[in-house]
C-alpha cells in the first residue's frame, strides 16, 4: 500500500525538476548582457554596431533594437548618432532580438589630459637681508677597507600598452 502511494508523489517531484532547467533558461535569456562598438548606421528602430566576436576572433556587424524604453546616455536622440561614434551598450534577448535597455555614446576626449606636476615655488628672498655665513663642515673620517663591488641586475624594459 505505501508503495502505491510513494509512486504518485514520485511522479510529481520528476515532473517539477523536469521544469527547472527550461526555467532557469529562460532567466538567463532575460538578463542583461553588454557590449561595444561602433556605429555602422542608425534607425529610429535600430542601430547596426561593429564589434569584435570573440569567438569567431573577427569583427562583425550586429543589430541591436531600439524601444521607447531605451535610455540614451551623451545624445539627445538615437539619431543623434552618425557613423564611427563609439557606444557601450546593455541589452536583453529577446524572441532572437537584441534589445537595447541602455545606449551611451562614447565621448571623445572625455579623458582628461595628464597635467604636468606644478613645480614648487622657491623661497622668496628679500634682496635687504643681510647674507649668513655657512658653518663649517666636519669632514667625515676616512676608513681603510676595500670597496665592495655588488652589481645590481638589468631591469627588464617593458613597452607601455598605447591608446587608440
Amino acid at each position: 500500500m505505501k508503495k502505491l502511494m510513494l509512486a504518485p508523489l514520485f511522479a510529481l517531484v520528476l515532473a517539477f525538476a523536469a521544469h527547472i532547467p527550461a526555467a532557469l533558461a529562460q532567466e538567463n535569456n532575460n538578463e542583461d548582457k553588454f557590449s561595444f562598438g561602433k556605429v555602422v548606421n542608425v534607425s529610429a528602430q535600430e542601430v547596426m554596431v561593429k564589434e569584435y566576436d570573440f569567438a569567431k576572433d573577427a569583427d562583425v556587424e550586429v543589430a541591436y533594437t531600439i524601444t521607447a524604453e531605451t535610455e540614451l546616455g551623451n545624445v539627445n536622440a538615437i539619431t543623434d548618432l552618425a557613423a564611427n561614434d563609439d557606444v557601450v551598450i546593455d541589452y536583453m534577448e529577446k524572441d532572437g532580438k537584441r534589445v537595447v535597455t541602455t545606449l551611451v555614446k562614447e565621448d571623445k576626449g572625455a579623458e582628461a589630459p595628464i597635467a604636468a606636476a606644478d613645480p614648487v615655488p622657491a623661497p622668496a628672498v628679500d634682496a635687504a637681508a643681510e647674507p649668513v655665513a655657512a658653518a663649517p663642515v666636519a669632514a667625515a673620517p676616512v676608513v681603510d677597507a676595500p670597496a665592495a663591488v655588488v652589481e645590481a641586475p638589468a631591469a627588464p624594459v617593458v613597452d607601455a600598452p598605447t591608446q587608440k
